[in-house]
């Protein structure tokens, strides 16, 4: 009769084979299913630029005094809620490309749609596809940062001209006894 202190022996086989095997777990993945992992991820990290453009965006416009917990640090705002606060603001602050911005806000708002393409099982399993969603989510955050610091140039360059066009001081030579 065996005691209950002592392993069984499927315990003591268990234990060995435990041992035999490698500690390190590999996945192994298809070289396709790698590039659809990284497409995938590129969509994810193009769109949340493109976010964090438009949070910046809306920030400067309202010289930061919207907390960021407000706009959607934390995910609290969709894009779309993002471009209609963004849209808002411009036209507060008489936003000098107000034409242009509002263009690339109303092409910005498919965005949303445009990153849930890759839980489509057929879109997602389509790389040319996944780059072409990547291109367009970076040609939009390109364009709103291209708007924004327009925005802060123009903000900045009547300060320089009017100190560029101001009377140069005469030198005036004192001469001593």
């Amino acid at each position: 009769m065996r005691s209950r202190s002592t392993p069984s022996d499927p315990a003591k086989s268990r234990q060995r084979f435990a041992n035999e095997i490698s500690s390190t777990i590999v996945a192994v993945k298809s070289a396709s299913e790698r590039g659809r992992a990284e497409s995938i991820r590129d969509v994810v990290d193009a769109y949340r630029r493109l976010y964090g453009s438009v949070q910046r965006f809306v920030l400067m416009l309202t010289n930061d005094q919207l907390n960021f917990a407000s706009v959607g640090t934390s995910g609290s705002h969709s894009l779309n809620q993002l471009l209609s606060i963004l849209a808002e603001r411009a036209r507060a602050v008489g936003f000098a490309r107000l034409h242009d911005l509002k263009a690339a806000i109303e092409e910005a708002r498919s965005a949303e749609q445009l990153r849930d393409a890759i839980f489509s099982d057929a879109f997602s399993n389509d790389l040319a596809a996944l780059r072409k969603v990547v291109a367009a989510l970076e040609r939009l955050d390109t364009a709103f940062i291209g708007l924004c610091v327009g925005h802060v140039l123009e903000q900045h360059a009547p300060v320089a001209v009017c100190t560029a066009n101001l009377p140069r001081a005469r030198q005036v030579h004192v001469e001593h006894d």
